[in-house]
């Protein structure tokens, strides 16, 4: 068994060589924000890139800014020793630079404040685009054990048909270790093009030792948003990412199912880590009367934003459930977390990520990103979620044995409260 503790550190154990409907097959396929083609943790919450606020920005100048170049010369009164002197090989300037950047995170201990080199930027751009190229996974990391923690096999993806299950944590990757690294390096090491083949080492609760699995890349699609009627007459709709189009396809989809007269309506946010906070407030918008609070955003400063819904929304009376589970992070939770406090619908499901901290990318003059931890949001009935989760109002566990015999309590739990039919399951 493994427990936290230091003579449980994954980089101080022994490696070992041991090797029913759309709706079952999509449950676990969630965005590409943090998956192992170049993700930073379990999505993240912004609705702007550049600088951060003028007066934070004016505040830190005056203050630890000043302070921080006043030390700089013994920065490079040593850089210069260091390239004058050593003997043996030095990093290039370009390494050099990034790697001092990180190592002033890496003091932080915020895993969501974190540097992307300009490859690493351009990956993290293209993962709002809905496809990737890796092995399937959503990933953050394990400040316990000091590595990546797998939060999700997406359901029939590579690293789902390898055997790579939710906890599993990584310590080697292609026999490299990547314990006491970061996560935007450790992804670098696991993405890769299709068709390739990478040795992940796997550290599991229950297992003794180590082992390594092999796990073959693949071209993963990412649908934003999935449209289904479920239990009779219930409109289903599943948002997978909150993405640039995601206020704009979740309401013209309930739009869509408002014409069919449902009874009902299961809004899936499982599996979602989260993206755009434009994009929180426009999704909650469909579903809230005009002029309700979404969430409250809280600086360091003292500062406070509250952000209310925009625009008309499509249905305010329509009974409605929303699904969320581990996964579902970040912009996900603040949509769950203003309809459970405006009392809009009934939450269900099992206890979301706890990600309540908002992220400002701001992209530096060589196209490389710096996305720092600006501010944190709390619930309108003034909740905070972060590091704790958004406890449903119903929890139904679903577990690997469901999933593998086609089980779906959590929707079936949601169909049930909403009057409707749970389908029998396939005859195995």
């Amino acid at each position: 068994m493994i427990e936290p503790g230091a003579n449980h550190h994954p980089e101080n154990m022994q490696r070992g060589n041991d090797g029913r409907s759309l709706l079952i097959v999509i449950l676990s396929i969630g965005v590409a924000l943090v998956l192992f083609v170049g993700g930073l943790g379990v999505g993240f919450v912004a609705g702007r890139w550049g600088s951060a606020p003028a007066a934070a920005g004016q505040a830190r100048e005056n203050g630890a800014a000043a302070a921080l170049r006043a030390q700089f010369p013994i920065f490079w009164e040593a850089m210069d020793v260091l390239y004058r002197d050593y003997f043996g090989e030095l990093p290039t300037p370009e390494d050099a630079t990034y790697a001092a950047i990180r190592g002033v995170l890496s003091r932080l201990n915020d895993p969501n404040t974190a540097f992307m080199t300009p490859d690493e930027a351009n990956f993290f751009r293209t993962n709002l685009q809905g496809s990737f190229e890796g092995i399937g996974a959503r990933v953050d990391w394990d400040t316990t054990f000091n590595t990546v923690r797998i939060v999700e096999p997406f359901e029939n993806q590579p690293a789902w048909k390898a055997g790579i299950r939710r906890d599993d944590l990584v310590t080697h990757v292609d026999n490299e270790s990547i314990v006491g690294t970061d996560l935007t390096s450790a992804v670098e090491k696991i993405r890769g093009p299709k068709g390739t083949t990478v040795v992940l080492t796997i550290v599991r609760v229950g297992e003794e030792r180590p082992f390594d699995v092999e796990v073959v890349r693949d071209r993963i699609e990412i649908p934003t948003i999935e449209s289904d009627v479920v239990g009779g007459d219930i409109a289903y709709i599943r948002l997978n990412t909150f993405n640039e189009n995601a206020g704009k396809l979740v309401r013209d989809a309930v739009k869509a199912a408002l014409q069919k007269n449902p009874s009902a309506l299961i809004f899936d946010l499982r599996g979602n880590p989260g993206g755009l906070l434009k994009q929180a407030v426009e999704v909650a918008s469909v579903f809230l009367p005009k002029d309700d609070t979404v969430l409250i955003e809280r600086f360091a400063d003292g500062r406070e934003q509250i952000y209310k819904t925009e625009g008309e929304p499509v249905t305010v009376d329509l009974p409605m459930v929303v699904l969320v589970n581990e996964g579902s992070a970040s912009a996900s939770e603040i949509v769950a977390g203003a309809i459970q406090a405006q009392k809009r619908g009934q939450i269900v499901g099992a206890t979301t990520f706890g990600k309540g901290s908002v992220q400002l990318p701001q992209t530096l003059s060589d196209g490389s990103i710096l996305r720092v931890t600006i501010a944190r949001w709390f619930t309108p009935d003034d909740r905070t979620i972060d590091g704790e989760g958004l406890a449903p109002d119903i929890v139904v566990e679903l577990t690997d044995e469901d999933r593998q015999s086609q089980r779906d309590p959590q929707l079936d739990e949601a169909i049930k409260l909403l009057g409707g039919e749970v389908e029998p399951l396939p005859v195995q």
